[in-house]
């Protein structure tokens, strides 16, 4: 607990609150812990280390007005590399530019899942650990103590390529208290962070149905194409599951952003504006007729932010095409924040007082009869679902 005689420090209010754990990396005295809510989030909380000297509240990128940029070049690209591509979520353009990063010896952060399927930031010094880094993961990532070692490594002068979603990036920024001229920072385009501990129930929850250790997962498996994206896991006895994202039950709750971060309904990241170096995400919006065997395989959306980031990018072996600004905010986490469904408060109380079970029962298993019915639809098959339709009614 924080000591009652001084005054307690300020902190961002809990409902704008990112978690980037700028306040708990920056203490002197390292009295911030970021510790779970009831929702499975982290955010700091103020121990009686606490001697009140204001760092915290000074470093805190919701309490401080950033000076907005001017409009973003905006290009199409994607990686030769077909098998960097492959594992990547888009276009593989991230791989390129760690690769570059680490050739001259620096170092590469982002998110990475760990052996019991947590997300956390960590750094890669190697091109063979890169995989770890690739490919979108549909949860909020742990900081943990990664922004006093990117502090370390620009230290040593080497090199830093640091990802991660707007608001990590515009942490880290808010910590270094600059913009070292040896790091290169790519923000990510976000559509908001779901909960921690609802990912880490989920994982249980596999396991349990399916009676072995889930040891791997892709989010976006491109194995059915770019537009066709698959929730997979990878067991640790080398089987497989796989579903379309938006039919399976974290997928489900994804499409309805049931367990997002309270911050993300208010964020002040989704605009063209960006922190980062670089902007990175999915292109969606592109023509029909744009390289439409490429647009399969998946074509990056890059924003050019910076006079920095435009020198990374020059550098890059990328296939690419300039577009335009209005096809880029097409992209929803470039125009505004998602609204909080009205679910999201029955959602949390369930979550929090029932065991997952019956959270996965109520809000995101299929309802039964949507179930028997999609079985027995075939293409022509529409009157037998109306002949189905009727006899339901029937009985009522």
């Amino acid at each position: 607990m924080i000591n009652e005689s001084l005054p307690k420090p300020q902190l961002a209010p809990r409902d704008k609150c990112t978690g980037c754990s700028a306040c708990a990396n920056g203490c002197p005295k390292r009295a911030i812990h970021m510790l779970p809510d009831r929702e499975g989030f982290l955010y700091p909380t103020v121990t009686d280390a606490c001697v009140a000297c204001g760092h915290c509240t000074h470093i805190c990128p919701v309490l401080k007005h950033r000076e907005p940029r001017s409009a973003p070049a905006v290009f199409a690209v994607w990686n030769p590399d077909e098998a960097a591509r492959r594992d990547s979520t888009s276009g593989g353009v991230f791989s390129l530019l760690a690769e570059g990063i680490l050739e001259s010896g620096g170092v590469v952060v982002g998110a990475a899942m760990d052996d019991s399927l947590h997300l956390r930031h960590i750094a890669v010094e190697k091109k063979e650990q890169l995989h770890s880094l690739r490919g979108a993961k549909y949860v909020q990532s742990e900081i943990g103590d990664i922004y006093r070692r990117v502090q370390m490594y620009l230290a040593e002068n080497r090199q830093v390529l640091f990802s991660g979603t707007p608001c990590q990036v515009d942490g880290l920024y808010y910590f270094l208290g600059e913009h070292p001229e040896n790091l290169l920072t790519c923000d990510l385009l976000c559509g908001g962070v779901p909960s921690p501990g609802v990912w880490e129930h989920m994982v249980d929850s596999i396991a349990y149905i399916k009676k072995k250790q889930p040891a791997a997962v892709n989010f976006r498996d491109k194995a059915y194409g770019w537009k066709e994206p698959h929730f997979s896991v990878t067991f640790a006895d080398g089987s497989a599951f796989s579903a379309p994202l938006f039919k399976s039950e974290y997928g489900r709750g994804l499409s309805r952003s049931l367990f997002l971060r309270p911050a993300c309904h208010s964020c002040q990241y989704t605009s063209t504006d960006r922190p980062g170096d670089v902007s990175l995400g999915d292109f969606w919006n592109l023509p029909k007729d744009f390289h439409p065997e490429e647009q399969k395989k998946g074509i990056s959306l890059l924003l050019i932010n910076t006079e920095k980031g435009a020198h990374a990018f020059d550098m890059l072996p990328v296939k690419k095409e300039r577009r335009t600004l209005e096809e880029a905010v097409a992209n929803p986490a470039l125009r505004l924040p998602v609204d909080a469904p009205q679910e999201r408060t029955a959602f949390f109380c369930t979550y929090a007082q029932q065991p997952f079970q019956t959270v996965r029962n109520r809000f995101l298993v299929p309802p039964q009869l949507s179930y028997q019915m999609s079985k027995q639809v075939r293409p022509g098959g529409k009157s037998r679902l109306a002949e189905l339709l009727r006899r339901k009614k029937g009985k009522k």
